[in-house]
Order: structure tokens, then sequence, then C-alpha cells
């Protein structure tokens, strides 16, 4: 059995108060201390330091952008923003045009600030003017035109709320009537994406009292149901045209008033619709018997120095062509080339037609699609030309409608207008002129197997091409 190890006796250690505190109050004080001045670091320091407050803004529109001493803030669509305090005048304009302005204090916070943020609100309601009726139009038809060319969409790119967009803005806004803008707006929906903001937007608009349904609309609607309910049919087939005979006189082929078709049996799917078929009266016109010739253009530069290639820097200013404008072509008036003229834009062909008006004192222009498609109907036995340089002998019919070189019109390409009305949309095009021009006949370095009359093509109004010219009409 062990023995009990007795310790020895020691004495208690005593401590001695600080400043007559006990011990135990001591550090309990210094521990409420610490506490404080952890509280003072976290809680109330980082707002010290700080000068800022945070606000939101609310308001009945979107695509709003706000500035304050004429610097960009943000826009509108619901973001907290950290600002210095004190007075401001925030400026708001809605797709650019100036909608009104508000005036704030912008408080300081001082507690909490580094876990949280108490956020003012500033209001403010905009009410229409012509001006913002204007610009949130012109922005919408020119983004819908511009945003067709895309046909697919990922998770990455989305489409844009458009349509949706433009009508919040309308029913905020209260504008009277938008038909136009969104028939318009309807004949360039190219995708899924584009068709299901398009019904977003008209279960917006059918709450308000802007008026937006016309005919036209709800045929089309009808259309685009069927297309993106995988319930599309086929067009018809096109109805036979009539045998188009011309007359020659001084250099015009002169065609009487009639009915055409255009077009062929195919999806009415996009892009697949292009060729729909599409029944059209024309009036009496005639059409040049060949396309401008380098020569011609040469005349006209000569006449109208602005359209030099020497001014080619201030015309891409301006933008009427791009960098390619009369790319590898040597005009002169002295030489009396043939070739058809090229790397010209659409904006360069309406120039030329102003100056041979002027000069001639007929109203030339350029075709139309179904004034240069009932042309080519009178050519239709003339062979696919494969080259600048194509000979034809043949004076009952214009020369080169097929080949050679595509052909610029003056009818703008916008997706849908052959399942849509076609009239309205041309319509249209003159109030919105945001789209590209329609394109006929195939160039020399395009297969016969793969173009017809039927082909449509499209170009930039300001883009130049060695593969497009133009010829001119009269009416």
């Amino acid at each position: 059995m062990r023995k009990k190890v007795e310790l020895p006796e020691v004495e208690p250690v005593k401590l001695h108060p600080v400043f007559g505190l006990r011990p135990g109050l001591i550090i309990l004080i210094s521990l409420l201390l610490g506490a404080l001045l952890l509280f003072f670091v976290i809680c109330v320091m980082p707002g010290l330091i700080s000068s800022s407050g945070w606000i939101r803004f609310n308001l009945n529109t979107v695509n709003t952008a706000i500035y304050s001493d004429g610097k960009y803030i943000g826009s509108s669509e619901g973001s907290v923003y950290r600002l210095p305090s004190g007075d401001y005048t925030f400026d708001f304009f809605i797709d650019g045009a100036p909608a009104g302005s508000v005036d704030y204090h912008v408080k300081k916070r001082v507690f909490f600030t580094l876990f949280a943020h108490r956020t003012d609100e500033v209001s403010f309601q905009a009410e229409n003017t012509t001006e913002i009726e204007k610009a949130v139009t012109e922005t919408f038809t020119s983004d819908v035109a511009a945003w067709s060319e895309v046909i697919d969409y990922s998770d990455d790119y989305h489409f844009p709320p458009l349509f949706s967009s433009f009508a919040t803005n309308a029913e905020a806004l209260g504008f009277a009537d938008v038909k136009d803008a969104l028939y318009y707006g309807a004949l360039h929906i190219t995708s899924k994406a584009m068709y299901d903001d398009y019904l977003s937007a008209l279960s917006i608009l059918s709450t308000s009292s802007t008026e937006y349904l016309s005919k036209q609309l709800e045929d089309l609607s009808a259309v685009l149901e069927a297309i993106y309910s995988e319930n599309v049919s086929s067009s018809s087939a096109p109805a036979e045209n009539a045998s188009v005979k011309a007359k020659l006189s001084d250099g015009f082929y002169s065609y009487e008033e009639m009915t055409i078709t255009m077009g062929e049996e195919t999806s009415l799917s996009y892009p697949e619709s292009n060729t729909a078929p599409i029944t059209l009266s024309v009036d009496s016109f005639a059409i040049a018997s060949h396309p401008v010739s380098e020569y011609e253009f040469a005349l006209f530069t000569e006449a109208v120095p602005y359209w030099k290639k020497s001014n080619k820097a201030q015309l891409i200013e301006d933008g009427m062509v791009d960098d390619n404008y009369l790319e590898g072509i040597s005009l002169s008036s002295s030489v009396m080339s043939g070739r058809p003229i090229r790397n010209i834009s659409y904006y360069a062909a309406k120039a030329y037609c102003a100056w041979l008006s002027e000069a001639t004192g007929k109203n030339i222009v350029l075709p139309s699609e179904v004034e240069w498609y009932t042309a080519a109907l009178s050519a239709s036995s003339k062979s696919y030309a494969k080259s600048l340089v194509a000979v034809d002998n043949d004076p009952t019919s214009p020369s080169f409608m097929m080949g050679q070189l595509w052909e610029m019109t003056e009818t703008p390409y916008i997706p849908l207008m052959r399942i849509g009305d076609y009239s309205k949309a041309v319509e249209l095009s003159g109030v919105y002129p945001y789209d590209d021009i329609i394109v006929k006949g195939g160039s020399y370095i395009n297969t016969e197997e793969s173009i017809s009359r039927e082909s449509v093509g499209c170009v930039d109004k300001s883009a130049t091409s060695p593969y497009v010219g133009f010829r001119v009409a009269i009416r």
C-alpha cells in the first residue's frame, strides 16, 4: 500500500488591487473595452472613414440613363449606386431624349456600413413628350432591324428585351398609338427569342390604353404562331405570269402597267420565306438596257466631286461608303469603259440617280424589286452572264439581268415582308430607314444553278462590293 504523499503547506497568492480596483473587475472592464473597440472598428469606423451613401432609383421607364453634373452614373434597371454624400441634381434621359431632373441630398451613413447598406430611394416619374416618343420609337425600330440579323442565340449570347422594353415605355409614358412601329418590329422577328419577347410586349400593351393592334399585325401574328408552334405549312404555288414584252427607246426598255407574281412555293419559316410568293401591281416604267458603266459613273464623279475616289475619307466619315469604295477601279471620262461599275454603295447609286435626273429632266431611280423582276421576266430566255465583259446581241430585252453583277434595288430588305403586308412594309421603311436593300440577279462568281430570278440578296446601304452594281429606271 502506497504511502500518502503529504504536500507542503504554501501561502496562497493574493493579487493586489490596481488603482483601488479588484483584479477581476479590471479583467471585466478590459474585456468590455476590447469589445467596444472591436465594435467601433468594425461597425462605426468604416462609416466615419467613408463619406458615401447608397441610393436606388425608382423610375417608371426602362432604358433610362442617369447623369449628375454631366457625368454618367448608370441606368434605371434596379441597380444600387454608391455616391459621396451631398446635394445632387440627377438628370434622366430616355433613349437619349431628356426626360427631366430631380434634386436629392445623399445622406452619409455611419453605423454598420461594413455589413449592410441602408439604401435610399430616388423616385422620378417621366412624362411623355414628342422628343421622348420619337427617341423611344427610333431606338426600338433601329435596334430590332439590327438584331434581326441574328437568328440563333446561346446561353452566353442573349437577345435583349427590345419588344418588351418598348411596350413598357409606351405604357408608362402613355403613347397614343404604336401600331406602325410594332408592326415594323414584328416584320423583323427571325428567331424564337424575338418571338417570345414580342409576346411579352403584346401582354404588356393589352392592359394599356395604347393603340397597338392593326389588321396587318393580327394576320402576321397568326402566321408567326403557326411558325413557332411548329405547325408551319408551305406557301401555295405561285400564279403563272403572263408573257412580258418590252419596247426599246433611247437605251431604256419600257413596260406597261401589269400584275406580277414573284416567288416560289416554299416554307413560311424564315429564311425560306424570303422567296414566298407575292402578287403585286406594277405601274408603267422603263429600265436601262445595261448596268451603269465605269465610264458613265466617271462622268458623274467629275460633275459631283464629292463622290470622287480621292474624297473617300470624307465619304467614309459621312457614312456613305466603306473602305472598299471604287477599289481597283480607275475611272476615266476619256476612255469609254463598258465594264459595269462596282465597289459603289447604295448611297452612291442614289446620288448618281439624282445627278442624272437633274441632267436629263427625267425621274431617274433605282428599280424596285418588282420592277427588276418584271424586266428579268422579259429577258428569261437569255443566258446567265459569267463575266464582266459579257456580250449580248439580242435587242428584245435588257442585257445581263442574270449574272455579271448583283443589282441594287430601292426596295428594303425586311425579313418577313413576303409573309406580311409587302406594300405596308415598303411604306414603313420610308419612316424607319434602318434596313439593308435587296439585290437581285446574282454575279459572275455565282453558279447559274444556285441563282434564279427568285433569289433575294441584301447589302448594307453603305457597303461596297466587287460583285454588286446597279442599273437605273425611269418612272
